[in-house]
């Protein structure tokens, strides 16, 4: 092979291996977005348990207050029994103290049914403390992993950047400012490998004698599509074609 198609293969390679790690570290503030709102989304599931237990709370204590005016009512109505003179009277008595019993048990009917609503929502309330609980374990947990990348990746970048210094330097200055300009031009892919006879980058099929060209690699040869830098690898030998053995 050409040594400054080599050259290009081996800058090729650190490039793309940079690529990819550059594109990880962008993921990872997605991927830590993602968990804060994962944690957002359980915390705001228990607050607002707590913000229906509080009002159910709130609700029963003024049914108290209720209950508390109508046997007040009833005790103030049994103090006047002896005081009635007639049946007319007594009978008017019998009747608001029917209408003040039949409300407390209106009254109590609704309280017992906050209570096991309050039952319920309180059971919910420790099943979403515990999700939130596991949902902030698990959330500092995948930062640290993601944190520990974060720095792997960004140490692993500058070893790219210094080893693709290196590589630079051994390719010549035209070669390696044409290897730059279809970098910048090409989504950052400037060398493609020929598959059959098309460029892999492009799927452009290229002209016989230009595929003769490229599986020599004796020779900067680019598609004449996209323009990329083209290299050949020949496809291993599979095992049926190999000559058998005595």
């Amino acid at each position: 092979m050409l040594p400054a198609l080599a050259s290009l293969l081996a800058l090729h390679s650190l490039d793309s291996a940079a690529a990819s790690e550059r594109k990880r570290l962008g993921e990872i503030p997605s991927a830590e977005q993602a968990l804060a709102e994962a944690v957002a989304a359980a915390r705001r599931a228990t607050d607002g348990l707590k913000a229906r237990l509080l009002e159910n709370n709130d609700k029963r204590r003024a049914l108290e207050k209720e209950v508390g005016v109508v046997d007040s009512h009833l005790a103030r109505f049994e103090n006047h029994k002896a005081a009635v003179k007639t049946n007319q009277e007594f009978t008017a008595l019998l009747h608001e103290i029917s209408v003040a019993k039949a409300d407390k048990d209106r009254l109590e009917e609704q309280q017992l049914v906050l209570m096991e609503e309050a039952d319920g929502i309180a059971a919910e309330l420790k099943t979403a403390e515990r999700a939130l609980a596991d949902e902030v374990k698990s959330a500092d947990a995948a930062r640290a992993q993601l944190d520990t990348e974060r720095k792997q990746i960004e140490a692993h970048l500058t070893r790219l950047t210094g080893e693709r210094s290196a590589a630079a330097a051994t390719v010549e200055p035209r070669t390696l400012a044409l290897y730059e300009q279809l970098l910048k031009g090409r989504k950052g892919v400037a060398v493609a490998r020929m598959t059959g006879e098309l460029c892999e980058a492009c799927h452009v099929r290229l002209r016989p004698h230009v595929t003769q060209q490229i599986r020599r690699n004796d020779s900067i040869v680019q598609c004449e599509s996209c323009q990329r830098i083209l290299y050949y690898v020949a496809p291993a030998a599979s095992p049926a074609s190999e000559p058998e053995r005595a």
